[in-house]
């Protein structure tokens, strides 16, 4: 019996291990020189190292006028231009290590609430990301370093002001958060005002505390923000996700526990009971908190978006995320 239990454990242990590292470089992708792709082909997306799918918007709206969201790509590499018309070069003038294109996030927001919907990649299998490179586009960085008609200076005319710009990558297995990782893309909030910074070179993200996940969430925070939503600039530019695969078996906590209806619009109902529930927005600012256990909650108060719902179980803690139409 014993020595059938350590077969079992060794056969448990083999289902989580970790293949060699790996790297979604986009250099399966094609541009011609100083140029970039935004989806005005209307493929929808576009895949990189034959596992990451990002997608993207674009609306031709007629006369020449044209709009785009969720992923581009690109090689160009101005720093000077302070202009939309620029929002596809990278603030560091250079590649990642010799890579030929990089990755551009541009996050649009709800007409309706003013909150920005997060862009989300999807990989066709279970990884264990471990790192990303990322750095500001050339428009948002000159933005946030002079201002223009629409946005503040970063640091005001003093440059006193405690002012920052946040970039958020949310791991999902499915719909279940494995956790959050911040990155400052600028932040003047030090007391010494030689030491504010916006980002410039390219700099790697540590992911590694976001465990397995199919899906990376990328949304975006400014201190300048007003009546509708926030005024920065909300683009970045990225590289090189470096990932590992694994044979996992998943969360059994997660799986046994579903919400519905999605999308939902007065009430979202649980399969099982739950207490303590706290239900956030994508940028992690509380709008519920019941702890009764319940199998239901009233969401009619909320804003239409997506919102994560943190629970306990009589298993564990749960995070789930969900739409509110």
């Amino acid at each position: 019996m014993v020595k059938k239990m350590l077969l079992v454990v060794a056969f448990l242990g083999s289902m989580s291990l970790v293949k060699s590292q790996q790297m979604i470089d986009l250099e399966n992708l094609s541009l011609p020189p100083d140029s970039f792709w935004n989806g005005s082909d209307n493929s929808g997306n576009f895949v990189a190292n034959q596992i990451a799918i990002f997608p993207n918007s674009f609306i031709d709206w007629g006369g020449g006028m044209t709009s785009w969201s969720g992923f581009a790509y690109s090689n160009m590499l101005d720093t000077s231009i302070q202009s939309y018309t620029n929002q596809y070069s990278c603030y560091a003038g250079q590649q990642v290590n010799g890579s030929q294109i990089f990755g551009i996030s541009y996050n649009v927001s709800d007409w309706n609430t003013g909150q920005l919907i997060p862009n989300i990649v999807s990989f066709s299998t279970v990884i264990q990301p471990s790192s990303i490179m990322v750095t500001n586009t050339t428009y948002t960085a000159l933005t946030m370093k002079n201002g223009d008609a629409y946005s503040k200076k970063f640091g005001g005319d003093t440059g006193n002001d405690p002012d920052w710009f946040k970039l958020t990558i949310i791991g999902m297995l499915d719909s279940n958060i494995t956790g959050t990782v911040d990155f400052y893309l600028a932040d003047y909030r030090f007391s010494d005002n030689a030491q504010d910074y916006i980002v410039k070179d390219w700099q790697s993200i540590d992911l590694t505390s976001l465990g397995n996940i199919n899906k990376l969430a990328f949304t975006l925070s400014s201190s300048d923000t007003g009546a509708y939503g926030i005024n920065t600039p909300t683009y970045f530019c990225f590289d090189n996700i470096v990932y590992s695969t694994s044979n996992y078996i998943g969360s059994l906590i997660n799986k046994t526990v579903e919400l519905y209806p999605i999308p939902a619009i007065d009430e979202i109902h649980f399969t099982t009971s739950l207490s303590q529930i706290k239900i956030y927005n994508m940028l992690g600012q509380e709008f519920i908190s019941c702890n009764q256990p319940c199998n239901s909650i009233n969401i009619s108060t909320l804003p239409s978006g997506q919102y994560i719902l943190k629970a306990k179980t009589k298993d564990g803690m749960i995070q789930k995320i969900f739409i509110k139409e």
